[in-house]
């Protein structure tokens, strides 16, 4: 056998000592970005306090000059959050369930809260080696068995706060994206369409080419996973915020208030290019990557948006018609030399690896330059 397995149970007080001990390697090569939000770490030191069972830590035991180490495989997140209260760098919540902890530092509880605290046990699975083990496909092994959905749809039952609610309603209510072909019956049932909708949202918030990879995304749910009535009403107010509050809400009313008027008023020009000459629904074949670059454009260059609409409208049936061109000449192992400058730009670049980050900017640069020619 490749590695063996030992499964066994540890209390808290064990992953303390191993820390302290500088035994217990939180961040192996790889292992990925933790996501977890103000609420994720409130809701599992509830799961701590009220002794609910959790998922198992998986570690990989690797033995070194120094003595063993425990690099953590599944279970980083649940880990940094009570080694983080331990230290002290996290309190628990203002509305925690359990009234007498509420607000309150590890340092700060009694002595009995403390004793449960340590005594909580993890089920725990040692995997260690003899010979060479490729640790990361380890780690996507356990993961991808525990991961039955697709992202979206982990999302869904992993946020739920005001970025996963605002896009889903979106999707439910606005007929547009079925029209021009984000959303449908197939889409729908495993979230894609709202998956789209939530990174033009992100692209308006972030104010950048978001989308890829899925990780970055997962990381931006947890920057937006906040409650409206918690946000601060301006910048002023934000000052008011606890430290630990500050690093999950960085946000305000104010700040929402304009991003809705502007995602608005984005759709409703769309809906207008819609409307003038389909030019959206009539080159939905690539719809995720074009509406896309199309969406960046209104949204990055605050010119485009303030131009009449039918001409924005017969221009960009005008480029698709061309790139569509492109394609079908490259099929046919023909050139595109021929064709606008911009046009081979957007097409060179809508192949292979289209989500990465550079080509989608040079998408946005092709068409924008094509669209105000």
């Amino acid at each position: 056998m490749a590695f063996q397995r030992n499964p066994n149970q540890q209390d808290l007080s064990w992953f303390v000592d191993m820390q302290t001990q500088q035994r217990l390697e939180l961040n192996p090569p790889y292992q990925r970005k933790s996501v977890w939000t103000y609420k994720d770490k409130q809701f599992f030191l509830d799961t701590i306090f009220n002794n609910y069972p959790c998922p198992a830590v998986y570690l990989q035991k690797e033995n070194t000059p120094k003595g063993p180490l425990y690099n953590v495989v599944d279970g980083k997140q649940r880990l940094s959050t009570v080694l983080d209260f331990h230290a002290g760098r996290i309190r628990i919540g203002k509305d925690f369930d359990v009234s007498r902890l509420r607000g309150k530092k590890f340092i700060e509880i009694d002595d009995d809260d403390k004793a449960h605290f340590y005594n909580y046990i993890f089920m725990v699975e040692q995997i260690r080696s003899e010979t060479e083990v490729d640790w990361g496909e380890v780690f996507q092994r356990v993961n991808k068995n525990q991961k039955k959905l697709g992202d979206q749809e982990l999302r869904h039952a992993r946020f739920d706060g005001w970025l996963i609610n605002r896009a889903e309603k979106e999707s439910d209510l606005e007929a547009f994206w079925k029209e021009v072909g984000v959303s449908s019956r197939a889409k729908s049932a495993r979230m894609k369409d709202v998956e789209f909708i939530s990174i033009l949202m992100l692209v308006l918030l972030e104010r950048d080419f978001v989308g890829f990879p899925q990780s970055h995304i997962d990381e931006l749910y947890a920057k937006y996973d906040f409650e409206v009535d918690q946000l601060p009403d301006d910048e002023v107010d934000l000052d008011d915020l606890e430290d630990d509050e500050l690093q999950e809400i960085d946000f305000t009313k104010e700040k929402l208030i304009e991003f809705n008027n502007v995602f608005t008023k984005i759709r409703e020009f769309l809906k207008k290019l819609e409307a003038h000459n389909q030019c959206i629904s009539k080159h939905k074949r690539r719809i995720t990557t074009d509406l896309y670059s199309l969406w960046t454009a209104l949204a990055l260059d605050s010119e485009l948006i303030q131009m009449d609409h039918q001409k924005i409208a017969g221009k960009y049936d005008a480029f698709m018609t061309d790139v569509s061109d492109a394609f079908q000449l490259i099929k046919e192992d023909k050139a595109i030399d021929g064709l606008d400058g911009d046009v081979q730009s957007y097409f060179n670049n809508s192949t292979g690896a289209a989500t990465e980050v550079d080509l989608r900017k040079k998408r946005h640069t092709a068409l924008t330059s094509y669209l105000k020619k």
